[in-house]
């Protein structure tokens, strides 16, 4: 069993939505245990790396092995396409 020690916003945009976690996992936070990485989010939701642009923690860019904390906010984008 994982040892759950903190909590994290998650919010999937555009055609990644289809991934977001369950309402009441984005109203209370997804539970991770200390240390998890952005990656391991990615895996635990079953968003495929290739449909993954960039992602944003607190609103600064991010890079997909880096540990999260405690009360982070965690945004995941697709590539954007423009016209």
């Amino acid at each position: 069993m994982v040892d759950v020690s903190m909590k994290v916003q998650v919010k999937v945009f555009a055609t990644l939505r289809k991934y977001a976690p369950a309402e009441s996992v984005q109203k209370d936070g997804l539970e991770l245990a200390e240390g998890a990485t952005i990656r391991q989010v990615l895996q635990q939701l079953g968003v495929p790396e290739p449909e993954v642009a960039f992602v944003f923690v607190n609103s600064k860019r991010h890079k997909l092995d880096e540990p999260l904390s405690d009360g982070d906010e965690l945004g995941i984008f697709p590539p954007m396409a423009g016209g």
